[in-house]
């Protein structure tokens, strides 16, 4: 034992209890009245320690008033009986971190060496300079709770909890990691005298004062002003040593922020509170999570954290070897200790060969489970042998659990991610409706529809407005067959000039030997090719002549270079497919620029009303709206709603044409785009096709909906060969008169911004297959001041 004196408060000369309005005496009277109580109460062996400890107080009678602080080295011998006292009895005083202090105060007058050493640098004499104490605020706030608690516990019988305790950190010299320490003072020897009053307080009351006060500090000084009060005794302080534990809650900090992002790397936290909780700087750990996709495990780096045995797997020399060395061990986990890799050790379990090439010299791999299930393995290792201990390793599985789960929490993600690609670019629900399917799901659940083997409710919307608009590529079909004759004439030149590079080679006309070519090379002099016949010529340019010039190369090596050049020149998105590949790239490229102001367009309107909105991919792009009270029956639709959104369904394909106009110089190959827009005047009903994973019209007649938009796309005016849809204008099909005067309405507001022209023609269309009686209008786009 030690009488030293330690004042913290150094650092904070400005804060004292006298500062705060307290008056506070250094006293051990209220431990001898303490022992005076126990002795009559006592009924064990206790009670003769205890009149023993009390004779030797008796000695010194100026004990019954408060002790300068200058004379204490004088009591030392009680302060050790004090310490024997109160402390286990088989306490080890070289671990056991426990001090006197004056209440209310940082300064310690005596403690154990072990508490000490903590706070002083052995050669300075003064706190370590590593030391990290609370700000000064916090200091003050911290100082004023520990008093109102003796306060509110003497007087009221009541505490404040959670308000007796502070951590504090050190970096500790031998492993350069944090130390964290909780401070536990016990106040039970401090008595407070005051001269005022006490007022009468509702303890109920008070406690909900508390609660709701904004702050409770204020709230207590204007109730109990510390100046009306004196402190004698001490306080008993236990530091106890929480690292682990601290570590511990770090790492659940690791898993609460990858919860709520799952971005970021993580692994040098989770690695720094393991070294923190093993106690050593010098062990390394490797964090991978075991995730599966269809099946097959995924080895690579992709989850934000490190693992040893990944960087093999990702270096090119040794990936299919540590590879299969990984995945074989991950079909039999089992726990792993190397405390020192041996050389006959390296022949059993090869994967540490890997290993010892960077200088590992003692690795251990522990397979973590999560409810039973696997969900990945900690690696530890270290290039100096002597740390990893059994000792080591068995204060780090305190934190197995934690890992898991955060392996699991890994894994869920992953598969939450691959979920929501999926959902978004292939089977989406979309949010307007997701509530249907939501109910409907739970409904499934809640009757267990699953146990009894039942299909599920159909999910239908009915009475819903259809919007329909096409914006299609003109003569798509003849610019494709006009860049693949392009293509084939190349490639039958290049025949030609090949066949007669052999002849010369050879002194052979090769030709003679060609598989049957005859009606195939004579399409080379057609100026138009159906698709039937481009199927032909490609089977035999692809299938049928490749094996015969690969067995002409073997017969006569002279001329391997000669073919060897040809299916250079011929090997897919080669020079042969340059005018395929240019129509191919501007096709993309026009439906790329339409598809994402489709996107911005159904932003627009879901924020106007929830609906139902579908697009498909032709040589353009046609697009289906659906807009009804049963897709959102919480919401109000107002009586002008389904204007708003024919208004806002002509703008955006007149706005997309102009865009798809501005962007054909740009183009490799210019494309123009035609637009045709469907008013259909009777409200459908619609239902979700789980086969097709999409929504298709419901009942006879709303399949006449479906007929007509598939055959108005290439409707020709009555009476002439004139299609109706033509490059730089809008076509719109209706049935009856009052459709036409509304959208007639829309074509002048949209003329006065300068989108469309005035020139609006009223046709009549030709009378298709099941369909009569339609009629549209046709309007031109202004695209002055727009690329030609």
């Amino acid at each position: 034992m030690q009488a030293l004196t330690v004042d913290l408060t150094r650092r904070y000369p400005e804060l004292t209890p006298e500062i705060l309005g307290v008056e506070t005496t250094f006293s051990l009277r209220p431990f001898i009245s303490h022992l005076e109580k126990r002795i009559l109460t006592e009924t064990t062996a206790k009670q003769k320690m205890f009149t023993y400890i009390l004779e030797q107080f008796k000695k010194y009678p100026e004990l019954d008033q408060p002790i300068n602080p200058n004379n204490l080295n004088q009591y030392t011998s009680l302060f050790e009986l004090i310490y024997t006292s109160l402390s286990p009895i088989l306490a080890e005083e070289t671990e056991h971190l426990w001090a006197l202090s004056a209440p209310l105060t940082g300064t310690f007058y005596f403690g154990t060496p072990a508490f000490y050493a903590v706070l002083i640098d052995p050669l300075s004499k003064e706190l370590k300079p590593g030391l990290n104490l609370p700000a000064l605020h916090e200091m003050r706030d911290s100082v004023l709770k520990t008093f109102y608690n003796i306060v509110l516990e003497q007087y009221y019988d009541f505490s404040l909890t959670g308000w007796n305790f502070t951590i504090k950190t050190l970096v500790d010299p031998k492993t350069q990691l944090l130390k964290y320490y909780q401070l536990h003072i016990n106040q039970s020897f401090v008595r407070i005298h005051t001269d005022m009053e006490m007022p009468k307080l509702d303890v109920d009351n008070f406690k909900d004062n508390l609660q709701v006060e904004e702050n409770t500090l204020r709230l207590l000084e204007r109730l109990l002003p510390p100046k009306n009060f004196r402190l004698e005794g001490f306080a008993v302080v236990e530091m106890v040593d929480v690292t682990a534990s601290h570590a511990l809650q770090s790492i659940r900090d690791v898993i609460i922020a990858h919860n709520e992002c799952a971005t970021g790397s993580y692994d040098k936290g989770i690695s720094k509170a393991l070294k923190t909780i093993a106690g050593t700087n010098a062990l390394e750990f490797g964090i991978l999570p075991y995730i599966t996709l269809s099946g097959r495990t995924l080895l690579d780096d992709h989850s934000s954290f490190k693992s040893i045995l990944l960087t093999y797997v990702n270096q090119q020399e040794s990936a299919a070897y540590a590879r299969r060395l990984l995945e074989d061990y991950l079909t039999k986990p089992r726990t792993l200790i190397f405390p020192e890799i041996l050389e006959q050790e390296k022949q059993k379990y090869p994967i540490l060969k890997l290993l010892n090439k960077s200088g590992i010299r003692s690795y251990a791999l522990f397979p973590l489970y999560y409810s039973g299930k696997l969900v990945g393995c900690l690696e530890v290792y270290a290039k100096n042998p002597r740390y990893l201990t059994t000792k080591t390793l068995s204060k780090i599985e305190a934190a197995f659990p934690l890992l898991a789960q955060l392996y699991h929490n890994i894994a869920a993600d992953f598969n939450n991610e691959i979920t929501k690609v999926i959902t978004s670019k292939f089977t989406a629900i979309q949010p307007a409706v997701q509530w249907r399917f939501n109910e409907a799901a739970y409904n499934y659940l809640r009757f267990e529809c699953k146990e009894k083997d039942l299909p599920i409710e159909p999910i239908v919307f009915k009475d819903v407005q259809p919007f329909y608009a096409a914006i299609d590529m003109k003569d798509s079909s003849v610019s494709r067959n006009l860049a693949i004759r392009k293509d084939l004439n190349t490639h039958f030149n290049l025949l030609e000039k090949t066949f007669l590079q052999i002849k010369e080679a050879t002194k052979t006309d090769v030709m003679q030997n060609l598989p049957d070519q005859e009606q195939v090379w004579n399409y080379k002099k057609e100026t138009h090719l159906s698709d039937r016949q481009i199927i032909r010529i490609e089977d035999y340019l692809t299938r049928q002549l490749p094996p015969y010039l690969r067995l002409l190369k073997e017969a006569k090596p002279e001329i391997r270079h000669i073919i060897d050049h040809y299916f250079e020149q011929t090997a897919v998105n080669g020079p042969l497919f340059e005018n395929r590949n240019l129509y191919e790239n501007s096709m993309q490229t026009l439906n790329r620029s339409i598809n994402a102001m489709l996107d911005e367009f159904n932003v627009e309107i879901q924020s106007t009303f929830p609906c139902y909105f579908e697009k498909f991919r032709t040589d353009g792009v046609e697009f289906d709206i659906y807009l009804g009270q049963s897709i959102a029956p919480d919401r109000v639709m107002s009586a002008d709603l389904l204007q708003v959104f024919r208004f806002k369904h002509l703008a955006a394909v007149a706005n997309i044409a102009r865009a798809a106009h501005n962007l054909m110089p740009s183009l490799p190959i210019p494309l123009q785009t035609t637009q045709l827009i469907f008013v259909h005047e009777k409200l459908i009903d619609i239902s979700f096709r789980p086969d097709e994973q999409r929504f298709d019209v419901e009942g006879g007649y709303n399949i006449r909906y479906q007929l007509v938009k598939k055959r108005i796309d290439k409707a020709h005016i009555k009476f002439t060969d004139e299609r109706l849809t033509q490059p730089g204008k809008i076509a719109i099909v209706y049935m009856n008169k009052w459709e036409a005067d509304e959208y007639l309405n829309y074509f002048n507001i949209l003329a006065t911004q300068q989108v469309l022209k005035s020139d609006v023609e009223f046709l009549e269309i030709e009378e298709l297959q099941g369909v009569e009686g339609l009629k549209a209008l046709r309007v031109s786009l202004n695209l002055e001041g727009l690329p030609n």
